[in-house]
């Protein structure tokens, strides 16, 4: 038996040994456990391996793929040219195209608007340039902000106000329930045409008291809901929470211990 748990020793000691190795162009990940490879590749199995990139490419955010530059767009494995109409420009992403002022698009072509279409431009132009100013005043902050990270703009969550309101059982001695609102704006400086979605989550903890205990007890919940936002957009809306009581617990003081509203995810539709 000692020389057969003796085998097993030296069979798995050089394993463990090469579990602690890293493949060649890569790091130690700096978040956990294991390696991530260098800028420039890519994880292939256990190997860290160039990134090929196609003619008018480059590396993307990541540094693990590509992207195709300014005036090309992706096309199987390849970056090929953005094709524009007439009275057309490429687009905020560099990968598209949209028309010039005074025009609009119809299927792949730049046609004169109306007169009418045009006063509806400009008068939405005028709000975005008049939030923009605003927000150079106020300056866009916030609880929580994210980034895209493709157009680099910056969404942010805050809270504005909290609500708690208790309903005491039958016979008006002990709280049976609360309930918790939490109000919270949503607001954003991208300047694009598209929409940017953004996630938000709120968390919200209570604190309260029971007949039979001495000290404080807590409890928790959180909820999620997701926007879709425009140009220099901004919502404000309320989330609701319930915590519920055992007639046991005899609960005779509830407070909000705290509350916290995050930007959980960004990005570009």
């Amino acid at each position: 038996m000692k020389v057969f748990l003796g085998f097993i020793i030296i069979i798995l000691f050089p394993f463990q040994l090469l579990a602690d190795e890293i493949p060649p162009n890569s790091k130690p990940n700096p978040y956990g456990k294991g390696w991530t490879c260098n800028s420039g590749y890519k994880q292939s199995g256990g190997k860290c391996i160039a990134v090929e990139m196609p003619e008018n490419a480059k590396l993307d955010y990541t540094g693990h793929g590509w992207t195709c530059n300014s005036g090309y767009k992706q096309s199987g494995g390849k970056c090929i040219a953005v094709e524009m109409p007439e009275n057309a420009k490429l687009d905020y992403t560099g990968h598209g195209w949209t028309c010039v002022d005074g025009f609009k698009k119809s299927i792949n072509s730049c046609i004169p608007m109306t007169d009418e279409e045009i006063q509806i431009q400009k008068a939405h132009e005028a709000k975005i340039i008049q939030e923009i100013q605003r927000r150079k005043l106020k300056g866009v902050s916030g609880d929580d902000c994210e980034n895209e990270y493709k157009t680099n703009a910056e969404v942010c969550v805050t809270i504005t106000g909290g609500d708690l309101d208790c309903n005491k059982s039958f016979d008006g001695e002990y709280y049976r329930d609360c309930d918790v609102t939490i109000s919270y704006e949503i607001e954003t400086d991208y300047e694009g045409g598209s929409y940017i979605e953004a996630e938000v989550e709120c968390n919200v903890e209570i604190e309260y008291k029971r007949r039979d205990y001495y000290s404080t007890r807590s409890d928790s919940d959180y909820d999620d809901e997701t926007y879709d936002l425009y140009a220099h957009d901004s919502e404000s809306d309320t989330m609701d929470f319930n915590f519920s009581f055992s007639s046991y617990m005899e609960v005779y003081k509830v407070e909000i211990s705290s509350t916290d509203c995050e930007i959980e995810n960004v990005e570009l539709l």
